[in-house]
């Protein structure tokens, strides 16, 4: 390893603060590329005490000399490929490991659309999800610990299984969410055809529908003096028809 345990031990690294967890289960092949790529970039990275994280940041550039492949994202209402796409598996993997580790959320986005590869594991509802973007939306938590923290990652590719711990010192502090609460669900409407020069004479191809969703959830810090601080994070999916 590049720095030695005992040099972690020096920073105060020694108590995992807390951890998140997501399933990639089932997707493609250059997804899971995108998804490994940036689990090794982020393993073993380390937050000064008083930083803000960035999840766009380090996961950059998203290129081919980088190890990145195209893979599809949201843009707008078309689901199409652009290199690095995937990376919100990480963005939602971050924003749980954060918040159980009760760290102050600075920036998080949900999902233009219901995606249910991050669903929440509690209850199968969105909500928890976290987006990324170059250069927007990103995610970000601040180190207000006090002291370094560490990232350590762990990807299993057989379960689709992916885990982002966070550890540091610990000062008493505890985090927390209660699942998400699905306010309404919206529907999608009527299909949309779309004429397009980019295919036969003929051709058809369709873009699967959406339902749009309301949810809501509360982010719980308990923090060393005892202070509690509760904080909503509400999230609208649109809709979405067949196109």
């Amino acid at each position: 390893p590049a720095v030695r345990t005992r040099d972690f031990e020096m920073l105060g690294i020694t108590t995992l603060l807390g951890s998140g967890k997501s399933y990639f289960t089932g997707s493609p092949g250059n997804r899971g590329k995108n998804i490994k790529v940036v689990a090794t970039k982020l393993n073993g990275l380390l937050i000064a005490p008083g930083d803000e994280f960035s999840a766009v940041k380090y996961t950059l550039p998203y290129t081919t000399e980088a190890g990145y492949v195209p893979e599809l994202v949201i843009k707008g209402d078309r689901i199409k490929p652009e290199m690095g796409g995937g990376l919100c598996q990480i963005g939602t993997t971050l924003f749980r490991m954060a918040m159980n580790s009760g760290m102050p959320i600075t920036e998080r986005r949900n999902h233009s659309l219901v995606v249910p590869y991050y669903n929440d594991l509690s209850n199968g509802l969105p909500g928890t999800d976290a987006t990324l973007y170059d250069p927007v939306p990103d995610f970000k938590f601040k180190n207000d610990t006090g002291n370094y923290v560490l990232i350590q990652t762990k990807v299993n590719e057989k379960k689709g299984e992916l885990t982002f711990e966070l550890w540091g010192t610990s000062d008493g502090r505890t985090g927390s969410y209660d699942p998400p609460v699905l306010k309404k669900w919206i529907p999608y409407g009527a299909t949309r055809t779309i004429e397009s020069s980019t295919l036969a004479p003929g051709e058809k191809k369709c873009q699967h529908a959406y339902t749009g969703a309301l949810t809501s959830f509360v982010y719980h810090r308990i923090l060393a003096d005892g202070t509690t601080e509760d904080r909503v994070f509400d999230s609208a999916y649109r809709p979405l028809p067949e196109i």
